[in-house]
């Protein structure tokens, strides 16, 4: 389903997060200690000034709409609730790991995210477009307008050498 443009900022940002764990993954498992110092400082950079925000509006804006709605709506936001918290716990895992730590905390990090992100596009996203009323979506869209930039923030692109 082509998504609604109401939704899309929050779809794009989806796709940048899901490009950084895509990172994660391909980069790792080969990366220097070097390398992987740098994997770990735009993690947390993006996580920072991309992926924090994007959790505040769907906390605010968007899981409220979905909760209301009880039949579907309710689990949906119970879920992703659940999953932004897990997420934002492995985010200061990552923050406080130390050389030893660090790969396993980010291999579950980024496999953390590139599952809550497919889900939330494939199921929450779909189920919003097509439950939420108009006047909801319109909510939406100014909560991604006041609290977002314009355009999505990419993700960092790698360092290697």
């Amino acid at each position: 389903m082509t998504r609604d443009a109401r939704l899309a900022r929050l779809s794009r940002d989806h796709h940048h997060a899901l490009t950084l764990a895509l990172r994660i993954q391909r980069e790792l498992a080969t990366a220097e200690p070097r390398e992987a110092s740098a994997l770990v400082r735009d993690v947390l950079r993006y996580w920072d000034e991309a992926m924090t925000p994007h959790l505040i509006v769907e906390a605010r804006a968007l899981l409220p709409l979905l909760a209301a709605k009880q039949e579907g709506g309710l689990a949906l936001a119970g879920r992703a609730q659940r999953e932004h918290r897990e997420l934002t716990d492995l985010a200061a895992e990552v923050r406080g790991s130390n050389v030893a730590t660090r790969a396993g905390i980010l291999v579950r990090f980024g496999a953390a995210l590139s599952a809550h992100i497919r889900w939330e596009e494939r199921e929450l996203m779909e189920w919003a477009q097509a439950h939420l009323a108009p006047v909801d979506l319109d909510v939406v869209a100014r909560a991604v307008a006041d609290s977002l930039p314009a355009q999505a923030v990419p993700c960092p692109v790698p360092h290697l050498a």
